[in-house]
């Protein structure tokens, strides 16, 4: 009787074992599923922290002329390999000049700078650098507020006379250079970067008039603009 009731003693804590065995390693399963789960999530957190960070601007614009007003202020985003890709958005104001009133004009930018030089000169401090952009190439839509500009061409105008042009929208390139200085870390404050940059440029309209008249030459339809920009990153 005493043999009969330790092996049915020993046979019941075999099972348990194996039970509690068992519950273990289907709580360490779900465990790996929990944590596969979460790095999933985690994954999917990261990417759109990475997206909406990419919506930061990373730099300030103000430039002067350029066929987008006496004076133009905005933003950007400069993004690609070695951050040779740029995007703006600026807004600008015309004066009145001989008008009734002074205008808006907001702008879409696309800059692209292919090469960089160092320019560091042996004095300056080892954390200080300055890069010489010789070429920017920019093109850029603008346009003017103001009823006195239109989409399509007004009846006015003979027919077919501004076909596919308007006076509400330019198509404008450029191109000029840079020289940037890199801001020493301990000098930083708002900005670690400082660009001085010039463009020279035109517009599909003085484009157009060119070849329409005879009168007019490459440097009549040429205008020059100056600017700086300030880098976050």
């Amino acid at each position: 009787m005493k043999w009969s009731r330790f092996f049915i003693s020993t046979a019941m804590l075999m099972c348990g074992m194996h039970m509690s065995a068992a519950d273990s390693t289907y709580v360490a399963d779900s465990t790996k599923v929990v944590e596969v789960q979460e790095s999933k999530y985690e994954q999917h957190l990261d990417r759109r922290a990475r997206a909406w960070a990419s919506l930061i601007p990373t730099h300030f614009v103000i430039q002067n002329a350029g066929n987008m007003g006496a004076i133009s202020l905005g933003i950007g985003w400069s993004y690609g390999k070695n951050r040779k890709w740029e995007t703006e958005l600026l807004f600008g104001y015309i004066p009145r000049h001989d008008s009734s009133r002074g205008k808006l004009t907001t702008t879409l930018k696309g800059n692209y700078i292919p090469w960089r030089i160092d320019l560091n000169p042996s004095s300056a401090p080892a954390d200080t650098h300055w890069k010489f952009e010789p070429l920017t190439v920019s093109l850029y839509l603008n346009t003017v507020y103001g009823h006195e500009f239109w989409k399509s061409q007004p009846s006015r105008y003979p027919d077919k006379y501004y076909e596919f042009m308007s006076t509400k929208f330019r198509l404008n390139l450029a191109l000029g250079q840079r020289i940037t200085l890199k801001i020493p870390e301990n000098k930083r404050k708002l900005h670690n970067r400082i660009s001085l940059f010039y463009e020279v440029g035109t517009c599909d309209l003085y484009i157009r008039s060119l070849f329409q008249g005879q009168d007019v030459k490459i440097k009549d339809i040429l205008g020059l603009s100056i600017g700086m920009k300030f880098y976050m990153k």
